[in-house]
């Protein structure tokens, strides 16, 4: 990733702003850090910026203010605004202001980096000439020469040189599907056009849908939108964790791979669009269709093309190679002088199952440069899970005990979710901040695992 976007970033909270201010540098961004609003407006004046991150509930105003007065900006910036728990109501708002996006906290850096980089990229390319080549930093690096990565690059390429083929990305959670899908698109001849990147589980049913289709003047406050499907017109639309969307979306979505047109949320008339739709799920989404919760008729639409990304755990040669990137990376960031690993920490992450993949790989990377004050990684820097005889694993760091069933995402989420649970006595909102995901997902995680004291309760609580 580039440096070449700068961010202004205004967050309140001291720990926080540190926080998203260095994830953001380490994922290549130039970050101005401010606690308020006038510290906002004063830098923005006075430095124009590629973007905002911003938190909507300001100490000292209004956010929708700040965002209301970039967006009027001749070049305003691309606006992400952050909440804790925002509701529907001020989603709306905010994007109506002229939000790209609220997400919830906590933030995740990739999730954050990710819809910064598509938006600007986006706009980057709506202001190139016809024909100009597309900036190669726009494509993503897939780092790996195992016979595993190689057969994955091998389906890129093959599906890239179709026009429109739909891609159907299976995978466990941190396997890096999104790359994937973003190397598809800028391989391919759609790469001058939009990729525009949606995670399905992370809003709910009615804010996903305005997302993906837009919505008419009328159907909510203020004037309409254009939805992803509209503005990726020529491009392609990335579809994350596709397994958690609802039935109704589900029937929606097979009108837009059936015939290319869809109705604006609260419109009458169609729209025409030509879009490669990809989608992702670290899910069996046969064993959702054969539960009744995925519909089959989407399943075979979407299914054309399929590409498994395999863990890490069963592509090992990849992690030398992996960690090195990371390393180097994080050393360049942090400007510390890490020449490598020693031959034991060397083996260490290669005998690690790594249960959460080359997110978790990407992670004991950052922290090993964080902790170490000399030149070489060694096994003291390594905060890796161990995994002992009786299948329970335990961060060596907090001493917490995680049982496992079994080495499938599908246990170990359930178990992960039913530990925080207990931790927290139920207290939902206090365990989906745990966890980093939303209450209506959580809850909805909650029915599928069967781990509500009372299930009526959460029947009455979605």
């Amino acid at each position: 990733m580039s440096n070449r976007y700068s961010v202004l970033l205004v967050e309140p909270d001291p720990s926080m702003r540190s926080g998203v201010e260095e994830s953001l540098k380490i994922e290549g961004f130039r970050v101005t850090p401010a606690g308020d609003l006038q510290t906002a407006r004063r830098l923005l004046s006075s430095h124009p910026v590629d973007a905002i991150v911003m938190e909507l509930r300001a100490p000292d105003g209004a956010g929708l203010d700040l965002i209301k007065e970039a967006a009027r900006r001749p070049e305003s910036p691309v606006i992400v605004a952050m909440s804790d728990y925002p509701d529907t109501r001020e989603v709306v708002e905010a994007m109506r202001c002229g939000a790209l996006d609220v997400v919830e906290k906590p933030i995740y850096a990739e999730r954050l980096s990710h819809l910064l980089q598509a938006a600007l990229e986006t706009r980057r390319s709506k202001t190139q000439t016809t024909g100009r080549p597309v900036d190669q930093l726009s494509r993503p690096s897939i780092i790996g020469r195992s016979a595993e990565t190689r057969k994955v690059m091998d389906q890129v390429a093959r599906v890239a040189a179709t026009p429109g083929t739909t891609v159907l990305i299976q995978g466990e959670s941190g396997t890096g599907k999104e790359l994937v899908a973003r190397a598809v698109h800028f391989d391919s001849n759609r790469r001058s056009r939009p990729f525009m990147a949606i995670n399905c589980a992370a809003l709910n049913e009615s804010i996903l849908e305005a997302e993906l289709f837009g919505y008419e003047k009328g159907a909510f406050t203020g004037a309409g939108k254009k939805g992803l499907f509209e503005a990726a017109d020529g491009g392609t639309v990335f579809l994350d964790e596709i397994g958690e969307m609802s039935q109704s979306l589900q029937a929606k979505l097979l009108r837009v791979l059936q015939e290319n047109s869809f109705k604006r949320v609260g419109g009458v008339q169609d729209v025409n669009v030509d879009i490669r739709i990809i989608a992702a799920t670290n899910r069996e989404l046969w064993e959702e269709v054969a539960s009744g919760r995925f519909r089959r008729d989407l399943y075979f639409r979407l299914n054309v093309m399929p590409i498994g990304v395999p863990p890490l755990r069963h592509r090992k040669d990849d992690i030398p190679e992996l960690a090195r990137h990371f390393l180097e990376r994080f050393a360049e960031s942090l400007r510390k002088p890490i020449r490598g690993l020693s031959e034991e920490a060397a083996r260490m992450l290669n005998d690690h199952p790594w249960p959460g993949n080359v997110r978790e790989l990407r992670k004991v990377c950052e922290y090993a440069v964080i902790v170490c004050d000399g030149s070489m990684i060694d096994p003291r820097h390594l905060a890796l899970a161990e995994i002992p005889e009786d299948g329970n694993l335990v961060d060596q760091a907090s001493g917490t005990v995680l049982p496992i069933k079994d080495w499938s995402i599908r246990s170990m989420e359930e178990e992960l979710i039913r530990m925080v649970l207990a931790e927290t006595r139920f207290n939902i909102t206090r365990a989906a901040r745990e966890l980093g995901i939303n209450r209506s997902t959580l809850y909805n995680k909650m029915r599928d695992y069967g781990l509500s004291r009372d299930r009526r309760e959460i029947q009455q609580a979605v």
